[in-house]
């Protein structure tokens, strides 16, 4: 019984292995499944029993029917599948498969997934009673590519941040190696497919390239995305560079242009540019050349660029263009420019020259001239002026001056004084320039040297003398000639007398000459000497004349006067250099002279020589030019530096060429100190002493005698009733002028002023000078004039002086004492009626011991 079941049993297995048989070799459905390869895999297999109650014994794994071996089992009999047996096949997946049992449907899980694991994979389930089922899976193992690499057009690789220029070409080549099935390679910008044509290479190389012609503004910190991709089950594997742009200058602008600039003016122009990255590099070219080392740059942001140029326009800028130049430097050709026109106003330049028809060398008297001045000025000139050696011309057709209009000068029948330097002027609102000036020559016949046409000279017999025959002339003299004329006729000199020398050279810039020496012999050779000159334009006309006369040595000074002066008015004198920290040294003596007979010949100079008593040298000499402060009536001196109560002499001189003249002596000369009259200022004991004593008794004196005179007149008018009141005032004003006199001095000195008086009065004028006459009134004072000595008769005293109230002179500090005497300021005997004759010379006395020679303009009372 038991080998029956067996075999039944058996029977009933090889039956359901044919019908299962049967079924294998009917097709079976695939399911497809795709993974990644490096990923895990799935393969699903559905094991659940067809029928309740039954049991999954086993299931084996196939892949591709290889050798009808199975690749990986679960057995599952005696245990729950939980619990089940699992195997796998080490060479196809070792332990990177398992059997999910816990999932619907079961899974075949690999991981990793290989490509090599791709093919036909069949899942057979065998049940406990049930039939086999068997399932077929095609799975699909995608590989993945490699990461995509950027190339830049030149097959360098792409940096991250890759510059580009605005507006050059971009070429960017994306390159993606592998990749199973091959992959699909995309240009993305800004999210949005740019490029997603692509081409394989070499089976396994994938690349798209993308190129873009211009590069624009908009490309600026952009991101280019290429990714490469196929399959949905992964995220595409992306590379990326970011786009640095070089960007040109978008604007440059002149921000501060002027309608107009001025020549020479300094002017800060400024020049802004914006829209360049990196930021642009500003230069300022004027016309075709840059201007370097005068502009500031500045960057205000990174976008903003300014620049500050330092401009002086010139003259010759007007009309040109200053260009700023806004420019990036890795970008070519990025420059942009504004052009400025420049307007430039500036003062005229004006120059002058001679007609073009005339010869600068070749204008004699007689002949016109014209000038003509050209003038470039911006704007234009309003005003033209005309200049002969400093001086403005205007129009004189009487001179021969002509302004015809426009920019011409005409001169007419021009002269010698037509000569000189000319220029002219223009002026516009801008300022006014004048041009160089232009030498005018005029050439002429010779006439005497600064017009003079005789000139006297004094000579002694038997003296040799030179004359100097000065000409002007142009050209130059060729030729002089001397004549001799005593009698109204003219004659040749004889050899003997003179000898001819070469004629000179150019003397000076201006003049020539020629020398003739003469030699007075008798009375018969003082007369005339002519001289006369030729050059290329003729002879000259007027010849130059030298009177030759009897010649000696000035006369002496006359009428010498010396009065003090204090600081203030020696500083008004103009030698403020002679200031002194000691008071006394503020002291001087203005000493005044009139001139006698010149000698024949032109003084040249005076001469004052200062003696001291304590010395017989003289200690000080001043010398005064013949035009240096004299005056028409004589020289004046000032005399510096002499001390206060010391006894000085002076000796004054005229000076002509042939010698100085006798002296006229003042002595003695002291400066009476100031102190006395003044404060601030210091003096002796001895000085004090004498100054109180004679204070004291001059104020005895008065007191007695005006009791004296008040006794008197009381009895007068008791004697005298009917006295007639003019007579008592005329006895009053008799006795007051009396008692006002000072003491009179000592009997001796009284007389001997009568006897030097009476000399001087019989000196002064004597009989064989019919040209002076002597003075006999009583206002006017003599030339020797002795105030110390007290007069005799008090009428002529009162007629002397005049109260110092009315004197509008120094103050009694600068009052001259000489010896016993007082000379005030200003007190010069006045000039007598009739003058000394300038030609023959004065007879009066030059020198008197103990004289001081005065003259005054006004008689002076006392009222001391």
């Amino acid at each position: 019984m038991e080998r029956m079941l067996l075999l039944m049993s058996l029977l009933a297995r090889f039956v359901v292995a044919e019908v299962l048989l049967g079924d294998v070799d009917e097709p079976l459905p695939i399911s497809d499944v795709s993974a990644v390869a490096g990923f895990k895999a799935k393969i699903p297999c559905d094991i659940d029993p067809p029928i309740k109650d039954e049991t999954v014994i086993m299931v084996f794994w196939y892949k591709d029917e290889k050798d009808g071996e199975p690749i990986y089992s679960v057995d599952v009999r005696g245990r729950q599948i939980a619990q089940a047996r699992l195997w796998s096949d080490p060479y196809v997946f070792g332990e990177r498969a398992v059997m999910k049992t816990d999932v619907k449907p079961a899974e075949l899980e690999i991981d990793p997934l290989e490509s090599t694991d791709g093919g036909v994979y069949r899942c057979r389930v065998d049940f406990k009673n049930s039939p086999t089922k068997n399932q077929k899976i095609n799975l699909t193992v995608i590989v993945p590519p490699k990461k995509p690499v950027i190339y830049t057009g030149a097959r360098n690789l792409a940096k991250i941040l890759q510059p580009f220029n605005e507006g050059s070409e971009m070429s960017l080549l994306c390159e993606v190696i592998g990749g199973l099935p091959p992959p699909r390679v995309t240009w993305y910008f800004n999210d949005e497919v740019l490029d997603d044509t692509y081409t394989q290479e070499h089976d396994d190389i994938t690349i798209n390239r993308l190129d873009i012609r211009r590069v624009t503004r908009n490309f600026l910190r952009t991101r280019l995305i290429c990714k490469a991709n196929n399959t949905q089950l992964m995220m595409p594997l992306t590379s990326e560079v970011i786009l640095d742009v070089n960007l040109k200058p978008l604007v440059v602008n002149i921000t501060n242009k002027r309608f107009h600039l001025s020549a020479l003016r300094t002017y800060e122009i400024e020049c802004v540019s914006s829209g360049s990255r990196p930021e642009a590099v500003i230069t300022w070219w004027k016309g075709t050349h840059q201007v370097k080392h005068m502009a500031r740059n500045f960057a205000d942001n990174p976008n903003v660029t300014r620049s500050v140029l330092s401009y002086v326009p010139t003259i010759e800028d007007d009309g040109k263009f200053l260009t700023c130049r806004a420019e990036n430097p890795v970008v070519p050709n990025s420059a942009l420019e504004d052009k400025w026109h420049l307007l430039v106003h500036y003062a005229p330049v004006v120059s002058i020259k001679l007609g073009s028809s005339l010869k600068a060398n070749d204008i004699n008297e007689g002949d016109d001239v014209y000038f003509e001045c050209d003038v470039r000025a911006n704007p234009r000139s309003y005003k033209l002026l005309w200049f002969k050696d400093g001086k403005e011309l205007h129009q004189n057709a009487t001179a021969g001056i002509i302004l015809p209009g426009g920019r011409s000068l005409v001169l007419q029948s021009v002269t010698k004084s037509s000569a000189g330097e000319y220029s002219c002027m223009a002026a516009n609102v801008e300022g006014k320039s004048a041009s160089r000036s232009v030498t005018l020559e005029v050439m002429y016949a010779p006439i005497c040297k600064d017009g003079s046409s005789t000139q006297v000279v004094g000579a002694l017999k038997h003296e040799t003398i030179s004359l100097v025959c000065g000409v002007q002339s142009k050209p130059p003299p060729t030729t002089f000639h001397w004549t001799f004329n005593n009698s109204g006729e003219l004659m040749s000199v004889p050899a003997t007398k003179y000898a001819q020398v070469k004629p000179l050279s150019l003397i000076t810039n201006h003049w020539h000459g020629s020398r003739l020496n003469y030699t007075p012999e008798n009375d018969m050779d003082y007369g005339t000497v002519a001289c006369w000159a030729r050059n290329r334009i003729g002879v000259q006309r007027t010849p130059c004349l030298f009177q030759i006369i009897v010649a000696g040595k000035p006369y002496p000074l006359q009428n010498c006067t010396a009065l003090q002066s204090t600081g203030p008015y020696a500083y008004r004198m103009g030698h403020e250099d002679f200031k002194a920290t000691d008071s006394r040294d503020a002291d001087w003596l203005i000493v005044r002279c009139s001139e006698g007979f010149d000698g024949g010949l032109p003084l040249t100079n005076y001469e004052l020589e200062v003696y001291s008593e304590e010395n017989v040298y003289h200690v000080n000499t001043i010398y005064l030019n013949h035009t240096d402060r004299s005056g028409s009536s004589g020289p004046v001196f000032e005399v510096p530096g002499l001390e206060p109560g010391r006894n000085y002499r002076l000796h004054l001189y005229a000076v002509n060429a042939k010698g100085r003249s006798d002296p006229v002596v003042l002595e003695p000369v002291t400066l009476k100190g100031v102190a006395m009259y003044t404060t601030g200022r210091g003096i002796s004991d001895e000085t004090t002493d004498y100054s109180l004593l004679v204070a004291c008794f001059a104020g005895g004196i008065t007191a007695i005698c005006i009791l004296i005179v008040g006794i008197t007149l009381t009895l007068y008018r008791r004697n005298h009733p009917m006295q007639t009141t003019k007579a008592q005032a005329a006895e009053t004003m008799q006795y007051e002028s009396k008692e006002d006199r000072p003491a009179a001095p000592a009997a001796t000195n009284e007389a001997h002023r009568d006897d030097l008086k009476e000399q001087i009065n019989a000196d002064d004028v004597p009989d064989d000078d019919p040209d002076v006459i002597p003075s006999k009134t009583v206002e006017r004072r003599p030339d020797i004039f002795e105030p110390g000595y007290a007069s005799s008769k008090p009428s002529e005293r009162a007629k002397d002086f005049r109260c110092l109230e009315d004197l509008d002179y120094p103050s009694p500090s600068s009052v001259l004492h000489a010896k016993d005497s007082w000379v005030y300021p200003n007190g010069y005997a006045e000039k007598s009626e009739k003058s000394l004759s300038p030609i023959r010379p004065s007879t009066l006395p030059v020198h008197r011991t103990h004289d001081i020679y005065t003259r005054s303009l006004r008689v002076q009372e006392s009222c001391i």
